[in-house]
């Protein structure tokens, strides 16, 4: 597209109706194909190469929803192409003027509707297109640009109301880095190959989600700046994790995540045992006793969801860590490791079961505590088993990987009283009237769609079984 080309929305418009269908789709039988309602739109906006300050300010212009209250609930409109093609979320932080359509039904808007605006093939940005990209007010994507001025990266960190996304880019000055730092929501810089100890203290300022996956190195002084972050840090392609970066790691506040580290060394887990706090280790492959002894000794939400295989001292050290515990084990797990896990203290979720053998389902039944237990990857349950793990009193019992749910099984599991059914997406009518009988505390069933009247009547007289909401054009929110 010519840099000065008009913006032709009725076009655009017209391609997005025709490809993607702008009411609630209604249940698909299995194995129908399902639209992606974002593909459209986001190829549209993809495809722009180069805009220039008015094509910018069309864009942002036609991507502002306003929100208003209808019956005491937020309301936007569903059979807008926008909001019908684009995923987003709802924000009560008003609309700046002249952004959006401030006509007088609008002018009491609680806040905006933040749609993504993906513009991944503009490759300059100028000072003036930045201006106007920032006033945006939900994800803006911008992940073929590869340089940014000080003042563009400036305009860029007065963006609110959504994430930013800058995968492309390969330098920043300490200028730039201090400007981005204060952006509010997310912030993506994921092709950075290295930073200095100044770039490393202005981005620790930012309060939010900081992504560097490209850093395959980090020096001490850079990981004691970046333990000062406050949000949710993402150092995915740190690979080589030394001992004294993990003790200044250690310190960081929010989540952590190092999912490039495949072999974790004991200094290393020496140091990373002091942290308090979510610490995602998902690509470590093998935790010799070591190591887990160490780890164990981390207080708070851990995850290792890409080991191979444990042994029974790695289960022993483990089934002692406090703090949820989330780890990959295999269907020829042994029992006594199963039974070492099931003392761990705190929600426990075993990623990797695909079946459960009666024995094993009454060594997780007696897990201890109140804490919960999830096993998403069963994929196949007999009644049997299912009518073990209902006696499980252990918390909530999350099984959201089961797709079917026969007669049998459902009479089963029903006894349990905090049980997650978030696979299943359709039941026959015996089955709804098995699952209305649930008593005890809450039944969800999320992504229930095939489901007749009558069924779906019986469902609902019961109070405290969860089903998908009738609408997803209404989300309940406070005037402000």
């Amino acid at each position: 597209m010519a840099p000065h080309e008009p913006l032709d929305w009725k076009n655009i418009f017209a391609k997005v109706q025709k490809h993607v269908p702008l009411a609630t789709p209604t249940a698909k039988p299995d194995g129908a194909a399902k639209p992606d309602r974002a593909a459209t739109l986001r190829a549209e906006t993809g495809r722009l190469t180069h805009l220039d300050a008015e094509a910018a300010r069309q864009i942002v212009s036609h991507f502002a929803r306003p929100v208003n209250v209808v019956n005491g609930e937020a309301d936007y409109n569903l059979a807008d192409p926008i909001v019908a093609t684009s995923h987003g979320r709802l924000s009560v932080d008003p609309l700046p003027p002249p952004v959006g359509d401030l006509s007088p039904a609008n002018r009491e808007a609680i806040g905006h509707y933040g749609v993504h605006l993906y513009l991944d093939g503009l490759l300059h940005l100028p000072l003036s297109v930045a201006r106007e990209l920032s006033r945006h007010r939900g994800h803006l994507y911008l992940d073929a640009i590869r340089t940014i001025t000080d003042a563009v990266a400036a305009e860029l960190g007065q963006h609110r109301g959504g994430g930013l996304s800058l995968n492309n880019l390969r330098h920043l000055s300490t200028a730039a880095s201090r400007s981005l730092a204060q952006h509010e929501g997310e912030l993506s810089l994921d092709r950075i190959p290295s930073l200095n100890p100044c770039h490393a203290i202005e981005l620790s300022q930012h309060a939010s989600s900081l992504y560097l996956g490209q850093l395959a190195g980090l020096s001490s002084l850079c990981a004691a700046a970046l333990a000062q972050h406050r949000g949710t840090l993402f150092l995915n392609g740190l690979a080589d994790l030394s001992g004294p970066v993990a003790r200044h790691l250690a310190r960081h506040a929010g989540q952590l995540h190092l999912h490039a580290v495949s072999m974790l060394s004991e200094e290393a887990a020496e140091a990373l045992s002091l942290r308090q706090g979510y610490l995602c280790l998902k690509g470590v492959c093998q935790l010799p006793p070591p190591q887990a002894k160490w780890l164990c000794l981390h207080r708070g939400p851990l995850f290792l969801g890409g080991l191979f295989a444990i042994n029974d001292a790695t289960a022993d050290w483990l089934g002692t860590h406090v703090g949820s515990l989330e780890i990959r084990v295999s269907d020829t797990i042994t029992h006594e490791q199963l039974i070492q896990l099931t003392k761990h203290k705190g929600p426990l979720r075993l990623n990797g079961l695909h079946t459960l053998s009666v024995e094993q389902a009454r060594i997780l039944a007696a897990q201890n505590g109140f804490a919960g237990l999830t096993l998403n990857d069963l994929k196949h349950l007999s009644p049997a088993a299912a009518g073990i793990l209902s006696r499980h009193a252990g918390g909530g019992l999350w099984l959201d990987g089961l797709t079917n749910l026969s007669e049998e099984l459902a009479s089963q599991l029903v006894k349990h009283p905090l049980l997650s059914l978030n696979g299943i997406e359709s039941v026959s009518d015996s089955v709804a009237r098995i699952l209305s009988t649930h008593a005890g505390g809450t039944l969800s069933l999320r992504r229930l769609r095939g489901v007749s009247d009558a069924g779906f009547r019986q469902l609902c007289s019961h109070p405290d079984i969860e089903l998908p909401t009738p609408s997803s054009r209404t989300i309940v929110a406070n005037r402000r």
